[in-house]
């Protein structure tokens, strides 16, 4: 992603859940968060950016979060995300 200052952009709200958790507790279920990652790319410089995160829900494999993560969307500029639990 190579943006450009002037591109036109909006600040975007992303709510996130997750279904079908792998239960990775061995005496209770997972206590599940979420770090969302953009993959920026500017002068020189480029890689994984962590943009946010949520709180850790106890116990659940069906987490929705509360917390909610705010990012810059650049139109007509693909955005790379990544999500890990």
């Amino acid at each position: 992603m190579s943006v450009v200052a002037s591109c036109p952009s909006t600040k975007v709200e992303l709510t996130l859940s997750a279904i079908n958790l792998k239960d990775t507790n061995i005496f209770s279920k997972s206590d599940p968060c979420c770090v969302v990652f953009q993959y920026v790319q500017q002068a020189g410089c480029q890689g994984w950016k962590e943009i946010g995160r949520t709180e850790t829900i106890m116990n659940c494999l069906k987490p929705e979060w509360n917390t909610k993560i705010y990012m810059e969307y650049y139109f007509e500029e693909r955005q790379k995300l990544k999500f890990e639990m």
